[in-house]
């Protein structure tokens, strides 16, 4: 990873040549105001110090100027003028009895924290600069013969401050490098495991005439454990929304093994059965990621609209009627993979000419106000909307104004209407009178 001025800030010196140049221009004023003030710190050439004010001003002021990206090559031309600023305050406060010297270590280590050794050079030239500008200047060292030893020394010292700072920023920037090629290639797959998870989810809406289905989810990150699915089996739909605990890569891969392992359970007519095969999975395969997922899984039969199905903690379904009422059909039962000797039960409801079957995980209570409470405005939207595809778009729409702590999924399978059988409209809730056990 390199540092190109030309391309605006990177690496390590993501800090602006303005913000660079705050504090340097601070120290000089501080020493101004130090020197008017203190009758032990004199000026002895006042003409030098006028030529150092206007060299700081001038170097802040370009550093403002140059602190855009397309300018940012130019950059090193403002320490360059510091060096020459701090020698002028140097000349005129002292010499080498100056308390103002170490100003000359700043401009050095904004030389020495860029990109290549070269920079190193330039901070120990400049600050030679800054030590030669009082002779420049007129200096004498007849009262100090050991001026130019003095002056050598600092700048040895100096150069060796911007070598050490110049490998511990080489440094950082390749472990910064390292980090952002290793952040890169994460985000790449996670990227890839979002792809896939999405790959997962049904497409399009079951081909099963005389019945509507649609779904959403919308992971608060990049890969949820949220899902939903749908498929044939004989004379009918399997359904089922599951939403496995945590969040995050760990959370999808354990939801795609779920919905594999009840995928695989299709040819059995009880939903239990893939309820249990789960569980046997997260509590086998899975045991050592302490993992487990609340389920709503149901196998609808179309010649009839008889729905078996089995809740597994989920308790988050509902059963909306096509004269306006609804149920909730709530789950008493663990979920699977949380107590390996769990077992579940399957019950049946029918779904008649415009009924809809309505299961949502907990995200979407966040929605509203994060409670039960948040049901109501559900069955609300429900039995306000005309199809399913209508009821998942509201729900998908509001998701997609804010940012949701929680994965957002919903799944809704509803029944074509036929003439003649819609109701009068009824605001009435109720939890589950209709739901009865299978068999």
């Amino acid at each position: 990873m390199t540092f190109n001025p030309g391309e605006g800030l990177a690496g390590v010196d993501e800090v602006s040549p303005l913000l660079k140049q705050v504090p340097i221009f601070a120290l000089f004023a501080a020493a101004l105001v130090m020197s008017s003030s203190i009758s032990t710190l004199t000026v002895s050439f006042g003409p030098a110090l006028v030529l150092g004010c206007a060299l700081i001003v001038a170097a802040t002021l370009l550093a403002a100027v140059l602190s855009r990206a397309s300018l940012l090559k130019f950059a090193t031309i403002v320490p360059a003028l510091d060096f020459l600023a701090a020698g002028c305050l140097r000349h005129v406060t002292g010499e080498s009895h100056s308390i103002y010297a170490s100003l000359v270590l700043l401009p050095v280590l904004w030389f020495a924290a860029l990109e290549g050794r070269r920079y190193v050079l330039y901070g120990a030239l400049g600050a030679a600069v800054a030590i030669l500008v009082p002779f420049a200047l007129g200096a004498q060292t007849q009262d100090n013969p050991n001026e130019l030893l003095r002056g050598l020394y600092s700048t040895i010292i100096f150069a060796v401050t911007g070598w050490v700072v110049n490998n511990l920023a080489s440094r950082a920037r390749r472990r910064l490098g390292a980090a952002r090629e290793q952040a890169a290639a994460a985000g790449e797959e996670l990227s890839r495991a979002a792809q896939i998870q999405r790959f997962l989810l049904p497409k399009e809406a079951a081909p099963l005439p005389g019945y509507e289905t649609a779904g959403a989810c919308r992971p608060s990150k990049a890969v949820g454990g949220d899902f939903f699915d749908w498929y044939p089996i004989e004379g009918g739909l399997g359904f089922t929304l599951g939403d496995v605990m945590g969040k995050g890569a760990g959370a999808g891969m354990i939801a795609a093994t779920t919905r594999a392992v009840i995928r695989s359970a299709r040819k059995s007519e009880d939903p239990v059965t893939a309820l249990a095969l789960t569980s046997d999975c997260l509590a086998t395969e899975l045991s050592q990621a302490a993992a487990f997922a609340t389920l709503f899984h149901a196998r609808l039969r179309a010649s009839d609209g008889r729905v078996l199905f089995s809740d597994a903690g989920h308790g988050l379904t509902l059963l909306v009627r096509a004269d306006g009422s609804w149920e909730r059909l709530a789950s008493r039962e663990l979920p699977v993979g949380l107590l390996p000797e769990a077992t579940w039960s399957s019950f049946e409801v029918h779904l008649g000419p415009g009924d809809m079957i309505v299961s949502f995980s907990d995200g979407v209570l966040d929605l509203y106000d994060g409670t039960l409470r948040a049901i109501d405005e559900i069955a609300r939207l429900a039995t306000a909307a005309g199809s399913a595809k209508e009821l998942v778009n509201a729900v998908r729409k509001r998701a997609s104004r804010r940012a949701n702590p929680d994965d957002v999924t919903i799944l809704a399978v509803r029944r074509d209407a036929q003439q003649g059988v819609l109701g009068s409209v009824k605001n009435s809730a109720r939890e589950s009178p209709v739901m009865a056990p299978a068999g």
